[in-house]
């Protein structure tokens, strides 16, 4: 397992506080102890990918009533037949699905049937709940700016939200904080956004920093002199930008186990694509009054600040994690023109403006085409902007495909046609099929923060008295009961053999978690216990290592043969009880 982080969230010294200590008990049936083998079975699942498609004519009027023979899909260039299909219209759905046979595992001793994934294409499951996740980038806005925003998110918020939807709100400001977790009360949210309304953001802090650069290359003796503030700024905006980059990342990735439909409402002033790109354009802009200077290309030194790369990023981990950004440029009609103010008594010139302004815009535009979303950029029409995320939320097609092709965590492009060319057609680009043990990783670290109620395995965590072994530092017993009815096993002579593999996380009450550990174990029983087993539990019995304090622990299990999941979590508080 590769170690799972959350970018600068992470505190490094959790990571080495989680010991697994292995130990076995059977609840009254002879089992051997379990031990770490190869798969028992070779299995071809039949999964559905689903992908969530908005069509709409030119002028962004939802398109309804399209049936499953309108769509075309293709991965990685090669078209996909359309297998399951329904359209949300309101609170409406209507399906089509396409039958298939059910995957088979196989051995040389055993064959079983492995069932396909549960497709997300039903409607009536939790996987058609809407999840909604507040991105404040307090790091970039202008406060004003903001509570601008705040007006129409708090109407959006009080009228989008339909029973069973929930809702969060994350800010970012150098640390990353979950303001309101997962809630299906739109008022906690409202009052939330009026809290955070009262509350600084580093907006005007950043274009003070801005102008104080622009004052200093006015005054700049050389050329020389000049690019070096320029990369100097660069560097910094970079740098924050790189921050912000890993925080916006890492929420999405504990994101990445919670069912339903996800948008992220991303409001910001910041992201460039080029960070400090401004001050590269203000150099050409001002040299020509700098007959001293001998004059170089500020435009070349400025493409070397290239953060591309890195705003995708933000889009392929949305695309992975089944997220689709809803992108606000918080500065609206002003945006660019902060510079002109009556305060600032040397006007910027208007190819700086626009410089300035194209650059925290583009990238906006970008995460929300490459994620299905839409983008309000340059517009005072906040009521409207989020008056189409409703109409989004309301009227979109869910398309599904089959594949059978090996689980790799590999990324994959995406493209989704409509017959009439005349329609506009917005869905993601890009999606990772994730592997088994990538999949229930995130979702075990999904379920230390937002509740996790999918069971099929009916798995139970119990936990006992804490013991300190050192200084804040204690060895924790807990006990996953694993009914045996549920469990798969399969007849090989006279035995039945079965496995599972266990996921065990923890996290503290500041949000920082431990690595995701994995064991994977085989289990051996005689043929003749079998009547025996029924009703019982196969009890996994481990010692965690965990540091004193307020802790969460998050437990999923996977039957290695039928693939069916299991997840429990429980809070402990962790102390001295003698």
């Amino acid at each position: 397992m590769k170690p799972y982080s959350r970018g600068n969230t992470l505190n490094r010294h959790l990571r080495s506080l989680l010991a697994i200590l292995l130990s076995f008990s059977a609840s009254g049936i002879s089992a051997q102890e379990a031990q770490q083998l190869p798969r028992l079975v070779e299995t071809v699942n039949v999964r559905v990918i689903n992908v969530d498609v908005v069509v709409t004519d030119k002028r962004g009027k939802p398109i309804q009533g399209l049936k499953m023979s309108d769509f075309e899909i293709y991965e990685n260039g090669k078209p996909q037949p359309v297998t399951n299909f329904y359209e949300v219209s309101g609170r409406e759905t209507s399906t089509a699905t396409v039958p298939v046979a059910t995957g088979t595992a196989t051995t040389a001793a055993a064959a079983t049937t492995a069932p396909a994934a549960p497709s997300q294409s039903d409607p009536d499951t939790d996987t058609t709940k809407r999840k909604i996740i507040y991105f404040i980038d307090n790091l970039s806005l202008n406060p004003l700016n903001r509570n601008n925003v705040f007006k129409s998110m708090k109407k959006f918020a009080k009228e989008s939200m339909r029973p069973g939807d929930e809702a969060m709100i994350a800010t970012w400001n150098r640390s990353i904080k979950t303001r309101v977790p997962f809630t299906r009360d739109p008022a906690v949210i409202i009052q939330e956004l009026d809290g955070i309304a009262r509350e600084s953001a580093s907006g005007l802090q950043n274009l003070s920093e801005r102008r104080s650069s622009e004052s200093r290359i006015r005054e700049a003796r050389s050329y020389e002199e000049a690019i070096s503030t320029a990369r100097s700024y660069a560097q910094s905006v970079e740098h924050d930008l790189r921050q912000t980059v890993t925080a916006l990342n890492g929420l999405m990735a504990t994101l990445a186990g919670v069912e339903g439909k996800k948008i992220m409402v991303l409001t910001s002033e910041g992201l460039p694509m080029s960070p400090g790109r401004e001050m590269f354009f203000f150099i050409d802009d001002i040299s020509r009054e700098k007959p001293e200077w001998q004059r170089g290309s500020s435009m070349i030194e400025g493409m070397s600040f290239d953060s591309s790369l890195l705003i995708q990023s933000i889009a392929r981990t949305a695309n992975a994690n089944g997220i689709t950004l809803y992108t606000l440029h918080a500065g609206g009609l002003g945006a660019g023109m902060e510079s002109n103010s009556a305060e600032n008594q040397q006007p910027t010139g208007i190819v700086v403006q626009q410089a300035a302004l194209s650059n925290s815009t583009d990238s906006l535009n970008l995460l929300a085409d490459m994620t299905g979303g839409l983008a309000a950029i340059g517009t005072n029409n906040f009521p409207m902007a989020f008056s189409r995320i409703t109409q989004d939320l309301g009227a979109y097609y869910s398309l599904g495909y089959r594949s059978t092709t090996e689980r790799v965590d590999r990324q994959r492009s995406i493209q989704v046609k409509v017959r009439n060319k005349g329609y506009i057609v917005r869905s993601r680009r890009t999606f990772v099929e994730k592997s088994i043990p990538t999949e229930m990783t995130d979702r075990v670290v999904a379920n230390l923060f937002y509740i996790n109620r999918a069971n099929d395995l009916k798995i139970v965590m119990k936990t006992g008295i804490p013991v300190a072994v050192e200084r804040d530092r204690f060895q924790v017993p807990v006990e996953v009961h694993i009914p045996m009815d549920n469990l798969t096993l399969i007849q090989q002579g006279e035995v039945l053999v079965g496995g599972f593999s266990v996921y065990i996380g923890v996290a503290d009450d500041r949000g920082d978690m431990s690595d995701v550990n994995q064991q994977s174990h085989r289990l051996n029983f005689p043929l003749a216990e079998a009547e025996k087993m029924k009703g019982k539990d196969y009890v996994y019995s481990v010692a965690l290592i965990m540091a004193k304090g307020l802790n969460k622990i998050s437990i999923g299990v996977v039957d290695e043969i039928s693939n069916t999941t299991g997840f429990d979590r429980r809070p402990l508080m962790v102390k001295d009880l003698r």
